[in-house]
């Protein structure tokens, strides 16, 4: 999953210092270096996050230890580069992507979408869809209904093809996650195919109707959109299969250590850097390069000096005042997004009721 990572946060990069730079700015290289088609990393960002995710849910104790390991792991980086970006677009400009004071103190929230407030940095809209993708599989885990994910993420994708193709669900649109919700979904099914073997037959299933749903979403752009989209399914299967791993090499398992900072330092800094080397670099598409260096090196250095460090102080104050509060009885709740409580049915889990339940290691 690291090597997938660092290859869509690359490709991101890519589109965005090429094809969204032209469409903002202009280039003087000719258009066929254009990197048109590297947005689609985002979507198979969006299916990683599924399937970890739900990963995840093995290794969290309740409800409130999964929202502070998500705020730990996301604000502190994001909150690093909204303040750089925000400082850097003021002092030096770009055109056309200024935002106020109080858009950015909005933005730190990472909620600017339901204010109605423009992006400090123009890639922070995905962080919406991810808030909303962990807060419906928090209400989920807590109600303790994860073992009936393939009867919620069905209904998920019905909703999904209805709200594009039918009618546009007022509110639900972006609350429920009802476009890219299919990529979150085939995340948690890509996990579900490869660590629940006795629920592969309904999960190959619904994975091919999420497959279809998803190219559904893309048949209005064209043929190659609609291939891309199958291609990163096709990736993703592999990837679980091992049939990649001659992908897990020092460069791409570094891309995926600094995907994130990476993400979130590139966009409007790169621009910024762009239209300020542009006069040197004549009709060259070297002029890309640069941008690519700087944001690679500060977002390791982000990694290693903001991201790294403030995780790791978060999650010591967070035990200490754990250990600080007293033991009380309470209810059980489900240690793994696998099991139920103990006192229910020990050690067993049946995905959906519609395979025989099997002992847990």
């Amino acid at each position: 999953m690291d090597s997938l990572r660092g290859i869509a946060a690359f490709l991101v990069v890519l589109y965005h210092y090429t094809s969204t730079y032209r469409s903002l700015y202009g280039h003087n290289f000719p258009k066929q270096f254009d990197f048109a088609y590297g947005n689609y990393g985002v979507e198979l960002f969006f299916m990683i996050s599924g399937f970890v995710i739900f990963f995840s849910f093995k290794r969290v104790k309740d409800g409130k230890d999964f929202l502070f390991k998500r705020v730990s792991r996301l604000y502190p980086a994001y909150w690093f580069c909204a303040i750089v970006t925000f400082a850097s677009v003021q002092l030096i400009g770009l055109p056309g992507l200024e935002t106020t004071f109080t858009d950015f103190l909005v933005n730190l929230t990472m909620f600017q979408k339901l204010a109605g407030v423009p992006e400090v940095d123009g890639v922070y809209w995905t962080l919406f869809y991810e808030w909303m993708f962990y807060l419906m599989l928090l209400v989920i885990f807590v109600t303790r209904k994860l073992d009936k994910i393939l009867y919620i993420g069905a209904v998920w994708m019905v909703l999904n093809f209805v709200n594009v193709h039918v009618y546009e669900i007022p509110y639900a649109s972006k609350l429920l996650n009802l476009y890219y919700g299919v990529f979150f979904y085939s995340g948690i099914l890509f996990y579900l195919l490869k660590y629940k073997p006795e629920a592969r037959r309904h999960v190959q299933v619904q994975l091919a109707l999420a497959t279809a749903v998803a190219l559904s979403l893309y048949m209005h752009k064209g043929l190659a959109d609609v291939c891309i989209i199958a291609g990163i399914y096709l990736v993703f299967y592999l990837s679980i299969s091992g049939k990649l791993d001659f992908m897990s090499n020092k460069v791409f398992l570094f891309l995926g250590s600094i995907s994130y900072p990476l993400y979130l330092f590139h966009q409007y800094i790169g621009y910024i850097i762009i239209t300020n080397l542009k006069p040197y670099f004549g009709n060259s598409v070297l002029l890309v390069v640069p941008p690519i260096i700087f944001s690679i090196v500060c977002a390791y250095l982000i990694a290693v000096y903001v991201e790294q460090p403030m995780a790791q102080l978060l999650k010591n104050w967070y035990k200490k005042l754990s250990d600080s509060k007293p033991a009380t009885e309470k209810e059980p709740v489900p240690t793994s997004g696998f099991a139920r409580p103990k006192q229910e049915e020990p050690e067993k889990f049946r995905i959906g009721s519609i395979a025989p339940s099997t002992e847990m290691s």
